[in-house]
């Protein structure tokens, strides 16, 4: 046996090898580097060596469970590989052989917290033939065995190959969930290196297998719109804001991009210290109490109060029509849905309109005998951060009585950035929006800005809108109106800091050119089917049953789920998902109740 593993080595692929005692990794020869053996100086129970200098290789020798998964991943495959071959069966591809050429001089040797996690080793010697003990338990003894018995290959980029073996070992110690971690981590990723859309989205699907593989979000689809998301925002994060985000010291983190990649001098800032006596600055809540504080005054009552907030809705959806029906009831005091308002100067700036477009909207919605809004055209306004905020703000402090300003749409206004400097997309939505945020809060009044709804399913139906979450949670409420495949229904929800959630059900009317108040869209759609669904849930939700599936309803109803009524069944779960009746469960194919209903 022996005889044939020297043939293999010294014959046919020329190397050095080095006689060590038989199930260890030492030889009795301490001038054994600089010798060349034969045959002749191994006995049978010898474990075998490469002497990786005198044979001019490098082993990439991977040294715990994660390197391990990695360099499985992205260490090149066609070359000689080694693996530990265990007692009950079980392989693991440990070391990675390349020819040298001289490319590599002395030993890389990469720890993490005081632990090797791999080497890269040209000098010294690997144990290709035998069995030594495992370096978790010596009672185990651990054999080598070719996986691909070929020669090493020699790769011009083995270093990047190894850096991002590190790295991928390295960023997995902190708590890069599959949502926002990851899409701050592949922003810096963008932003530091040269990878590819499709290397960047198997990293992060990568990575979060290990930090974050319960997760929901845990998907190769979700890692590819966090590339596509990315690629889209003109700033993206830098290795601050994910130091942040995952709880990691900066530096250290800037040395783990460092070894990908090139971070850009910008991004190297220190942040100044601010020392604030808390104490002092507390608020006195006792005088607080006894204040009087003007009550928050809602443009529409309730469903649009004061603050700065989203109107998202579906392509054709008409929210500039509704928009402009709301400029004119607010303008004028006249009610809107059914809902009283409360008068005052309105702004509406009409960004994606020409005058034509304006005069006819106003004729169709019979409104050209009423007190008219202020209205602007996209000619007329500056792009944000370029003199819009300093407009708004004349506005209002030049109107007598300022109560709304609808901006249509937010995208128009906003400026094409480079993609230098720091910041995810929610940052930079953020940094935006926050100065007209603060106009709204400040001056008590409403201003509100249209965007678009996708078309995709979401667990969360707020996330439709279109942007970054940071929209979310900038705003202080939100509506999306969404105009189903039925030309004529649509429902209105919103929700907000401070109003009470609302789902109404509206129906287009296409005489007056606006949407019509039909009432509580769960009351109304409560069909015959929808109501046998919800009927079956409360039973099953009240025995205990929280998150409940098709399977779950048909059971109780005593049907197949694959009978045609198990089908409607599902199907109308489905719908009634789709129409925010009731809600996605944590688990994958479950629906729970929204809330309690009296039946």
């Amino acid at each position: 046996m022996i005889n044939e593993v020297l043939d293999d080595l010294i014959t046919k692929k020329g190397v050095s090898v080095v006689p060590l005692f038989a199930n260890q990794k030492e030889t009795h020869d301490k001038q054994w580097q600089l010798k060349r053996y034969t045959k002749e100086d191994f006995l049978k129970d010898s474990n075998v060596g490469v002497n990786l200098h005198l044979s001019g290789w490098i082993d990439l020798d991977l040294d715990n469970d994660r390197a391990v998964y990695f360099g499985n991943k992205y260490a090149p495959q066609n070359t000689l590989k080694l693996a530990r071959v265990y007692p009950d069966g079980r392989k693991e591809i440990t070391h990675y052989f390349f020819e040298n050429n001289n490319s590599l001089k002395d030993n890389d040797i990469r720890k993490l917290k005081g632990d090797t996690v791999l080497e890269l080793r040209c000098n010294g010697q690997t144990v290709v033939h035998g069995q030594t003990p495992s370096k978790d338990d010596p009672s185990i003894m651990v054999k080598r065995e070719w996986v691909n018995n070929v020669r090493p290959i020699y790769v011009e980029n083995l270093q990047e190959i190894v850096n991002k073996i590190f790295f991928a070992v390295a960023i997995c110690d902190y708590n890069v969930g599959a949502n926002l971690g990851a899409l701050k981590l592949d922003a810096c990723i963008m932003r530091y290196t040269k990878w590819t859309d499709a290397e960047r989205e198997d990293f992060l699907f990568d990575v979060c297998g290990i930090t974050d593989p319960n997760s929901k979000d845990y998907t190769l689809k979700k890692m590819q719109r966090h590339v596509a998301s990315n690629n889209k925002e003109t700033k993206n994060a830098g290795y601050i804001s994910f130091a942040n985000h995952v709880g990691g010291d900066a530096k250290e983190i800037k040395k783990l991009f460092d070894l990908i990649g090139n971070i850009p001098q910008s991004d190297n800032y220190e942040k100044v210290k601010s020392i604030v006596d808390f104490n002092d600055k507390a608020i006195d809540m006792d005088d607080l109490m006894q204040r009087e504080i003007p009550p928050l005054i809602n443009a529409v009552n309730p469903i649009l109060p004061e603050g700065f907030g989203a109107i998202a809705g579906r392509p054709k959806a008409m929210k500039s029509f509704t928009m402009l029906d709301v400029a004119y009831a607010v303008q004028n005091g006249t009610p809107f849905l059914n809902h009283t308002t409360t008068q005052g100067d309105v702004l509406y700036i009409a960004l994606e309109d020409s005058e034509r477009r304006i005069k006819d909207r106003v004729k169709k919605l019979g409104l050209e005998k009423l007190k008219h809004p202020k209205i602007l055209l996209q000619n007329d306004v500056p792009f944000l951060g370029y003199g819009f905020e300093e407009c708004l703000e004349n506005w209002i402090k030049d109107s007598t009585n300022a109560r709304l300003i609808i901006i249509d749409t937010l995208a128009r206004i906003k400026p094409r950035q480079s993609k230098r400097g720091a910041g995810t997309a929610y940052d930079m939505d953020n940094e935006l929006l926050n100065k007209i945020q603060t106009l709204a809060v400040q001056n008590n009044i409403t201003i509100a800005f249209v965007t678009h709804l996708s078309k995709q399913t979401t667990d969360y139906s707020w996330d439709r809108i279109q942007g970054s979450v940071g929209i979310q949670g900038m705003t202080d409420f939100m509506w999306l109106i969404d105009r189903g495949d039925n030309a004529k229904q649509a429902s209105i929800v919103g929700r907000g800091r401070d109003m009470n959630d609302f789902e109404y059900a509206c129906r287009w009317d296409d005489e007056k050119w606006r949407y019509t108040f039909e009432g509580d869209l769960q009351i109304t759609t409560m069909n015959t089917n929808r109501r046998e669904v919800l009927d079956i849930m409360v039973a099953l939700d009240n025995n205990g049953i929280k998150e409940i599936s098709p399977r779950d309803v048909c059971k109780h109803a005593n049907v197949s789920v694959t009978s045609k009524d198990g089908r409607r069944l599902s199907k109308t779960m489905q719908r009634m998902a789709e129409n925010f009746d009731i809600w996605k469960g944590k688990k994958y194919g479950t629906y729970t109740i929204r809330q309690t209903i009296n039946l």
